[in-house]
């Protein structure tokens, strides 16, 4: 209904102007040519000539949407045209016999409402009227075009969307088992010897996935709920590892509400201590940073690790680092940056930085 109005009074508008232009126009020229002709009564007579193109333009709409240009349809669609446009000269001549718009050009006097003065409006403005309909039909049907683009531009945004929406989902999927994998031989290797502390880790595991499965659906969460169930996840490590692992938080408190990938730190932050610490009989010690720097989003990861050893590097293209960058690239395209380093006194630094944002990241995807 709203659309239907605003057709309405979008037409109403051109033509009301084109007429007032053409009244101005009529009234100039016959200032200059001499002839004693008033600006409001050729104001009025031109208004009220357009409006009749006005009140036509509609069936001529609707026709371009009944017969639309299709090679299938060429033979129809010209038929349906010729008898519009035959009807559109026969109507346009009554409606100005009749409206008394048909008048004489020098002293604007209405002409008699008669069937001599409609032949007369037909066969003196015929070439006209051919313009005028020309001139609906290429406007009418460069707005179906601009709609069926625009139109195809919003279904392929949404195509797009979607397919973003399920390569995540799919990717976040492939997170769920190798987490809950590793989770369950940490927690197998201890059933034995510390059976208590085993029983403590499954009960926190299944908090953990809980929370995991309840945030599945999620593509993005607050920085502060991601570190939450990163700690959540430490405290498990620690009960598999317990004094071999020391954490060390830096958390800027201005960073937390900035929005990041769901579970996008806690693989990266197991990445850290598969390949690092739980290769050091000694264990060692994961740091965890964030801070907010302008609009950008920094995250670091440091751990400790064998010197030299081939296993930091091993943990830039594992499932977790691999799964991230796929992640991150279908957010973030390539305002991202994510690399591992590793450290001359053994272990790696994972660099991450991502843009500062609070609104949804899914809205503003790549395409």
């Amino acid at each position: 209904m709203r659309s239907a109005a605003r057709v309405v009074l979008v037409v109403l508008a051109v033509w009301v102007g084109l007429g007032v232009f053409m009244g101005v126009q009529f009234y100039v020229n016959g200032t200059f040519a001499g002839k004693s002709v008033a600006l409001w009564p050729a104001i009025g007579f031109s208004v009220r000539r357009y409006l009749i193109y006005a009140l036509l333009t509609f069936p001529v709409l609707r026709l371009c949407r009944l017969f639309p240009p299709s090679s299938a349809r060429v033979i129809p669609t010209l038929g349906a045209h010729l008898a519009g446009f035959s009807g559109f000269v026969v109507l346009y001549s009554a409606l100005r016999t009749l409206s008394g718009s048909a008048v004489d050009r020098v002293t604007l006097e209405p002409l008699p409402a008669s069937f001599e003065t409609a032949v007369t409006v037909l066969r003196s403005t015929w070439f006209e009227q051919l313009t005028m309909y020309l001139t609906i039909v290429i406007a009418a049907l460069a707005l179906q075009y601009h709609r069926a683009a625009r139109q195809r531009e919003i279904e392929e945004a949404e195509l797009k969307r979607q397919m973003v929406e399920y390569e995540l989902q799919v990717l976040k999927l492939q997170l769920h088992p190798h987490f809950l994998f590793n989770a369950m031989n940490g927690i197998a290797t201890l059933i034995a010897r510390e059976p208590r502390t085993a029983r403590e880790m499954l009960i926190r595991l299944s908090d953990l996935l809980r929370t995991a499965l309840s945030r599945s659906a999620e593509n993005e969460v607050a920085l502060r709920d991601e570190i939450e169930f990163v700690k959540a996840y430490l405290e498990l490590e620690r009960m598999r590892f317990g004094e071999r692992l020391k954490v060390e938080l830096a958390i800027d408190p201005a960073s937390l509400e900035a929005r990041v990938p769901n579970m996008i730190i806690q693989p990266l932050v197991e990445n850290a201590i598969e390949y690092g610490i739980a290769r050091m009989r000694a264990g060692g010690t994961l740091g965890l940073a964030t801070q907010c720097v302008e609009d950008r989003l920094r995250i670091l990861i440091v751990n400790d690790g064998p010197a030299a050893d081939a296993s930091a590097r091993a943990g830039g293209s594992g499932i977790g680092m691999s799964n991230a960058r796929s992640r991150l690239g279908r957010l973030y395209g390539d305002a991202f940056r994510l690399r591992l380093e590793e450290r001359e006194q053994g272990g790696a630094t994972l660099f991450l930085e991502v843009p500062r944002r609070t609104g949804s990241l899914t809205e503003e995807a790549p395409a």
